[in-house]
């Protein structure tokens, strides 16, 4: 029996938020951008009834809003505190500073002729209109600090190379220098006359995922020559928000997540080992096709259980390591964008969170309720996703220390293949090259491992993938190809039994002094 969704504005945002749906005001429509299959009709029914109210919170949260409650703008100064994300990429990127890890690389297609200089002011305007591009970086005494730039000279790269194609784009990266701006890369690859690549490079301090579709609107209007609104605050202004940290929403969050770990088991087994020395090491990778029929009987027991599909792998996921780790809790990352709801839909910068989702296994327990139970728990987190991972590691755990991460591990992402290669990019002749240097798609290079192991599950147009990458030290390759095999036998025999117990599923990997354990 399906779950009814709630029919209340407050409620409705959160189960949108859930399911991956994102809302936008595209001047009096309500536009939707969410993973397929993810609406079904009565949600599409509550949405029109909710719509007039929908269309108001979204328009408020709009990119001349000063972001909300309790995001002011910040007084100016010469150096400004890091957010929380930035901080603990900051150190992690000191630890080796050759590393090119958190270089993120897009390449784009142009056929036909190009315009260099159009290019080049289009770009220098990006840097000019988002602040990130002319941040720099540096530490004032044992602080991370970060120093906005009133402008910072840019440069397109022109090369004329016959033999380049998109696999060789890995080959441009270098690192960047952190107390340098912008930190904005880009070459304008000439093949032959009616042929030619955009390559992009950019931080992860200054740039994430949610960051490319603001890119790619603000390109196209600068590109074109159309007027972008203003922007009134910067990436700053939220991180001096966010040290702060005197908000009452925050604290309410604090308190949410302090309640998830309260009673957090004493297994010394769960404690997970971070590896300094293997970061950027290249990753092992294995992924797995989930066909037409299978994403379709997928979807349709999600829709009757109420959840989303990556929702319900999220749950496939806790249970492979469960059964592989005998472990009694489960700790997966799930990456929260926070800049929704917060007024920041406009901005480009770091604004990716990491929500941890806690589950506990019991034999007894069936799959599908193990589901729910991991569904409202993202639910939970996603509403709860403005608190900064690394305050919910410090207030989770004394221990703290770079050797050491006691919450996780293993990531969880969702992705979508933009197989056609357009998009919004379409107006300006440019077309995007498939894939994503950090996800496990073939097209482009994977430069490097940003965690121990992270499942990726990729829309694609007839499937999806379950894309699966690891440090290489780590494990082996068998070991990495049986856990991704164990995410498709769980699919399986779920959609064949939907009443099995995680006994049941995991039983070939339970450790036997677990075995019994309830």
């Amino acid at each position: 029996m399906s779950t009814p969704h709630p029919d209340n504005l407050q409620g409705l945002m959160s189960r949108l938020r859930g399911l991956g749906v994102r809302l936008r005001a595209d001047g009096d429509r309500l536009a939707l951008d969410a993973p397929k299959g993810a609406i079904d009709p009565d949600l599409l029914a509550l949405i029109r009834r909710h719509k007039e109210d929908l269309l108001r919170t979204v328009a408020r949260a709009g990119e001349v809003r000063a972001t909300g409650p309790g995001i002011p703008a910040a007084e100016p100064a010469e150096w400004y505190p890091l957010s929380a994300a930035q901080q603990r990429l900051y150190f992690t990127a000191l630890l080796d500073p050759e590393v090119t890890t958190y270089n993120i690389l897009d390449v784009f297609r142009i056929d036909g002729s190009a315009d260099p200089d159009r290019l080049e002011r289009t770009l220098r305007s990006m840097v000019e209109r988002h602040e990130g591009f002319r941040t720099a970086f540096d530490l004032r005494g044992e602080d991370p600090v970060m120093r906005v730039l009133p402008e910072a000279g840019f440069r397109l790269e022109r090369l004329h190379e016959p033999e380049f194609t998109p696999e060789r784009s890995g080959e441009f990266v270098r690192p960047f220098d952190l107390t340098e701006a912008p930190l904005l890369r880009a070459w304008l690859v000439e093949v032959r006359a009616d042929l030619h690549y955009l390559v992009t490079d950019k931080h992860h301090l200054v740039f994430d995922g949610g960051s490319r579709a603001v890119f790619s609107r603000d390109f196209v209007r600068a590109y074109l020559g159309e007027e972008a609104p203003p922007l009134a605050l910067g990436y700053k202004d939220y991180a001096v928000w966010q040290a702060d940290g005197d908000d009452p929403a925050l604290g309410r969050m604090g308190a949410y997540w302090d309640g998830v770990f309260a009673d957090r088991a004493d297994d010394p087994a769960t404690v997970a080992r971070a590896h300094p020395e293997l970061w950027g090491t290249p990753p092992r990778r294995a992924h797995l096709d989930l066909g037409a029929s299978t994403v379709e009987a997928v979807r349709r027991l999600c829709r009757e259980g109420g959840s989303s599909v990556p929702m319900f792998l999220q749950a496939v996921w806790h249970t492979v390591l469960h059964g592989y780790s005998g472990q009694r809790e489960i700790v997966i990352g799930h990456p929260v964008d926070v800049r929704t709801g917060a007024g920041l839909e406009g901005q480009i910068g770091l604004f990716v969170n990491t929500v941890p989702i806690l589950s506990r296994p019991r034999p007894g327990l069936p799959f599908m309720q193990y589901a729910q139970e991991i569904r409202d728990r993202i639910i939970a987190g996603l509403d709860n996703g403005q608190f900064p991972y690394d305050r919910i590691v410090d207030r989770a755990s004394t221990r703290r220390n770079v050797n050491e991460d006691p919450l996780v591990d293993a990531f969880f992402n969702v992705a979508h293949a933009d197989v056609a290669g357009a998009g919004p990019w379409e107006r300006t002749g440019l077309r995007e090259v498939p894939g994503d240097p950090r996800a496990a798609l073939p097209e482009l290079p994977c430069l490097a491992c940003r965690f121990d192991i992270t499942l990726s599950v990729i829309e694609m147009p007839q499937t999806i993938r379950l894309a699966l990458e690891c440090v290489t030290s780590l494990m082996d390759e068998e070991t990495v190809r049986g856990l991704t095999d164990a995410l498709g036998e769980v699919v399986e025999r779920v959609l064949a039994d939907p009443g099995v117990t995680l006994g049941e599923l995991v039983g070939a990997h339970w450790p036997a002094d677990r075995a019994s354990e309830g």
